[in-house]
């Protein structure tokens, strides 16, 4: 029982390290990690990820929004998105680089619930800086 207890906080610790974990109810594999880290290599594999700014990198502080974001799920309104504390407040509106470590194309849109403009990325496609049309107005994303 004290093995198990000592494991279960160790796994709590690791994934407080590597950033917040999000499961939605009803699917047991389909995860959101708030605050993937810095730089291309810290998208996870079979993930999407977003960065707020250029070059595979967010802000990180009290003032800022997310910094980064990884899902492997479809997600209809960035803003819902939060992280328990001070830092992180949604991701609505703030994308600047993306990048597509799935197997599938991603359509990524200008508003909730994939409406308005669509940018659609390939496999295995990095962006690390976004065209001025759908900079910093990426509202959703679903595989398409």
């Amino acid at each position: 029982m004290k093995l198990s207890k000592n494991l279960t906080r160790l796994g709590l610790a690791a994934a407080t390290a590597v950033g917040l974990v999000v499961t939605v109810a009803g699917s047991a594999s389909a995860n959101t990690i708030l605050g993937v880290g810095q730089g291309a290599g810290a998208c996870p594999t079979n993930y999407v990820c977003l960065w707020s700014e250029n070059g595979f990198v967010g802000n990180t502080g009290p003032s800022y929004k997310f910094g980064s974001l990884a899902s492997d799920q479809n997600i209809g309104d960035l803003g819902k998105l939060e992280k328990d504390g001070a830092f992180w407040k949604g991701m609505q509106d703030i994308t600047s680089s993306v990048l597509n470590n799935t197997g599938s194309h991603i359509c990524f849109y200008e508003h909730n619930d994939y409406g308005g403009a669509e940018f659609k990325v390939g496999p295995h496609e990095q962006w690390p800086s976004l065209p001025s049309w759908i900079n910093d107005k990426i509202s959703s994303f679903k595989y398409c």
